[in-house]
C-alpha cells in the first residue's frame, strides 16, 4: 500500500463529510487524503472518473443514485478503485448485495474509528473488509438451490430504499418523467432503478409489477 491514500467521499450528509474529511485527515497510517466529496452517486462516479482516487468511501442511500449503483456501474467500467461502503443498514441482504456487486468492504456507520481504519488498511491492501457485528451473518457455499426462487419477502428485503420509493410510485401509475420529478433526479436515474428493482423482483412487465406492490403493502392503490 502506497503511503498517501486519495480518497473520495461519497454521502448525502454535508455535516457528516465534514467530520469524515476532518478524522481521515488527521491518520498517518495509512495516510489518508480527501481530494473531492460528492452527494450521490452520479457525482460520485463523476469524481471517480475525473480524479482516479485509490479509495471510494460510499455511502449506500443517497438521493438518485445510489451506493449500490454506483458500485455496479463503476465495476461496469472496470475502475480499479477500491470501494469500501460505509452505511447504516445492517442487514444481510444490503452487505450480500453490495459485495455480490463488486465492493471491497462494507462497514457499519457505528463502527469505531480504529475499525474504519482497520478497513481501509484491508481493502486497500487487497483484502475485504465485513463489519465485524455481520461477520458470521454469511455461510460461504452456501445457497439456496438454483430451482427455489425467493418468496416475496426476500425478494422484496433486496431492494434499496430508492428502489422501494420507485416501485410506489410506479406502481401508483406514476411515469418515469413523474416519478423523477417527485424524487428530483433524473429520467434515466429513474429508469435504472426500475430496470434494478424489476430485475430483482423477477418481474417484467407493470401490471404484475403493481400487483406485487399492493401485495407487499408498498402501496394501497388499487
Amino acid at each position: 500500500m502506497s503511503s498517501m491514500v486519495r480518497v473520495v467521499l461519497a454521502d448525502d450528509h454535508v455535516v457528516l463529510r465534514v467530520g469524515m474529511k476532518a478524522f481521515l485527515e488527521e491518520q498517518d497510517n495509512p495516510e489518508l487524503r480527501v481530494v473531492g466529496e460528492a452527494g450521490n452517486g452520479e457525482e460520485a462516479i463523476e469524481l471517480v472518473e475525473k480524479l482516479h482516487p485509490d479509495l471510494l468511501l460510499l455511502d449506500l442511500s443517497m438521493p438518485g443514485l445510489g451506493g449500490l449503483g454506483a458500485t455496479i456501474e463503476l465495476r461496469r467500467r472496470e475502475s480499479p478503485v477500491r470501494i469500501l461502503v460505509l452505511t447504516q443498514y445492517a442487514e444481510t441482504v444490503y452487505l450480500k448485495r453490495v459485495l455480490e456487486s463488486g465492493a471491497d468492504g462494507y462497514i457499519l456507520k457505528s463502527a469505531r474509528g480504529d475499525e474504519l481504519l482497520a478497513a481501509i488498511r484491508a481493502v486497500m491492501s487487497g483484502g475485504k473488509w465485513i463489519d465485524p457485528s455481520l461477520a458470521g451473518t454469511l455461510v460461504p457455499g452456501a445457497r439456496k438451490p438454483a430451482d427455489v426462487p425467493p418468496s416475496d419477502e426476500e425478494a422484496l428485503a433486496r431492494l434499496t430504499p430508492r428502489e422501494l420509493q420507485v416501485l410506489r410510485l410506479v406502481a401508483e401509475g406514476y411515469s418515469n418523467k413523474e416519478v423523477a420529478d417527485a424524487l428530483d433526479v433524473a429520467v434515466r436515474t429513474v429508469m435504472a432503478h426500475r430496470a434494478n428493482l424489476m430485475e430483482k423482483l423477477g418481474i417484467h412487465n407493470t401490471s404484475r409489477l403493481t400487483q406485487f406492490a399492493i401485495r407487499m403493502g408498498v402501496t394501497t392503490v388499487r
